[in-house]
Formats: C-alpha cells, sequence, structure tokens
C-alpha cells in the first residue's frame, strides 16, 4: 500500500464512530493474531458447545509405531467425487 492510501486509510478511520472503529480494531487484531494451535481450537470448540468433551491424546509411540492402513476395496474417494461432480 502506497502511503498516499495509508493516509486515506487513516483518515476516513478516524471518520468513523466507535463502534465502527472497534470493529475495525477486532478485524485488524485477528488478522495479527498468532496462528490458533489445535489445542486452542479445541478449547474453543469445547467453549462454543460444538463439542462436548476434548478426546484424550494417545501418546503412546508404541502404539502409533504399530498402527496399520485399513486396506478398503474399490475406487479410491477422490475418483468417486470427481465422477459424481461430472
Amino acid at each position: 500500500m502506497t502511503t498516499a492510501n495509508l493516509a486515506r486509510v487513516l483518515e476516513e478511520v478516524k471518520a468513523l464512530t466507535p463502534d465502527e472503529q472497534r470493529q475495525v480494531r477486532e478485524l485488524l487484531d485477528s488478522l495479527l493474531a498468532p496462528p490458533m494451535t489445535e489445542e486452542v481450537f479445541e478449547q474453543y470448540l469445547l467453549a462454543k458447545g460444538v463439542i462436548s468433551e476434548i478426546p484424550p491424546r494417545i501418546l503412546d509411540p508404541v502404539f502409533e509405531q504399530n498402527r496399520q492402513p485399513v486396506e478398503i476395496e474399490g475406487k479410491p474417494v477422490s475418483e468417486i467425487i470427481i465422477e459424481e461432480r461430472r
């Protein structure tokens, strides 16, 4: 953004009502906030009632090493989705 554009935007923000300025501030704060971690997102979902509990994490490295993928017969889901969109 050029200096002239920035100056114009700042003047327009100054002309806003206090409530509109608060909305601009909230938007800027959200844009400048660090990315949300998975844990913070889970807490957010819990607080909003989207989920009723946060499932415990599996921290057992042996379990992770012994996991085996499940073999599925048929076409990959991605191919089915593409076909259904046609």
